[in-house]
């Protein structure tokens, strides 16, 4: 099958990897054609990649050869650049936040109903190495019924002074980290949510947007997931840590999973309430054996996090779109992590939001 044709529109930080990584792939990518609103930006990848190079977004449209338009423009634009790319004809991979507004979220939903398999979302840290082997092990069933999640995203402890920090550009952690992990806890709760509790702070950051972000979510069938993302941590927790009614995995680097969880063969004994006296031992269960094992698992595969999750998401885009393979990142999952943030912010009117 032929490569898909794929341009790249805003070539900050991330617009860039996507170009690389994508473009390593030569017989399933080929970039045609990238646009940034600073034309040097975009001539110096034009030179770097042969392609075409736009400085307008409505030129960068009208390229014949592109297929798909990768859209990494301020989150403020990204619903707008993304209904105008669909229009033109193309094929859509839209960088999170996918929607900054209330406004935006209904436009998306819309747009999702209009172009059905036109529009795809970039939710790629669903690709983590050690998410995803995480997930492995629990669906392994070892780990028994869960009950309690966390996932921590701590960062470096700083004064961050970016445009990332501004709520007029759509800046803050809920909108910049926040899609990812939530979208991460919805995976392991696998339950539609019941009940969400957040709270927002701004502590560190020179801008006016949180960089202090709390919230819990209740699932239906009973699990929580308990998020933190901070930029105001001068020691940083686990990054996830699941618990189960046989046993717990924390992983604390990213690399490397701690296990420890009774053994599959073991069948718990029946046990009775002692409503006298306390037994001996004192009746807190920690006179039982539990035939616990404990060991430790890579998280696989093996490299660089920031680049395997941008080959994964290309490599299960390129499959939607040549193959019809359902792409991973549902629509209606992505479009939940937008409901569930605009609940958040309601939650926390102490911001201007936007």
């Amino acid at each position: 099958m032929p490569p898909i044709k794929f341009g790249v529109c805003g070539l900050g930080r991330i617009g860039v990897v996507h170009c690389r990584c994508f473009s390593l792939d030569k017989d399933k990518y080929q970039l045609v054609a990238v646009c940034d609103r600073e034309a040097d930006r975009a001539d110096k990848m034009r030179a770097q990649y042969g392609c075409a190079g736009y400085s307008d977004f409505g030129e960068f449209l009208k390229d014949p050869d592109m297929e798909l338009a990768v859209i990494c423009t301020r989150s403020t634009d990204h619903v707008d650049n993304a209904a105008q790319a669909l229009a033109a004809g193309k094929m859509v991979l839209l960088e999170k936040p996918i929607a900054v507004t209330h406004d935006d979220f209904e436009k998306l939903k819309t747009l999702d109903k209009q172009y059905p398999g036109r529009l795809f979302f970039l939710h790629n840290h669903r690709f983590e190495p050690s998410f995803q082997t995480a997930k492995r092990i629990i669906a392994s069933g070892v780990l028994g019924d869960l009950h309690s999640v966390k996932i921590r995203r701590h960062h470096v402890f700083g004064r961050r002074r970016d445009w990332q920090t501004l709520l007029s550009s759509g800046g803050g952690q809920l909108s910049c980290w926040g899609p990812h992990i939530i979208d991460q806890a919805l995976q392991l709760i696998d339950s539609p949510i019941k009940d969400v509790w957040s709270n927002l702070k701004l502590i560190n950051a020179l801008g006016d947007a949180d960089d202090h972000v709390k919230i819990m979510l209740l699932g239906e069938n009973g699990i929580v997931a308990d998020i933190e993302i901070s930029y105001a941590l001068a020691l940083r927790g686990a990054y996830l840590t699941v618990h189960g009614n046989r046993g717990s995995l924390v992983c604390a680097d990213e690399k490397n999973i701690q296990l420890k969880t009774i053994d599959p063969e073991h069948k718990l004994p029946e046990r009775q309430v002692a409503p006298g006296l306390p037994p001996p031992g004192g009746g807190l269960g920690n006179d039982e054996d539990f035939h616990w094992i404990e060991k430790t698992v890579k998280a696989e595969p093996e490299g660089n996090m920031w680049e395997i999750v941008e080959f994964e998401t290309a490599r299960h885009l390129y499959r939607a779109i040549r193959e019809n393979v359902p792409f991973p990142v549902i629509n209606a999952d992505a479009l939940e992590v937008v409901r569930i943030t605009e609940i958040v912010k309601t939650q926390n009117p102490q911001f201007k939001w936007l």
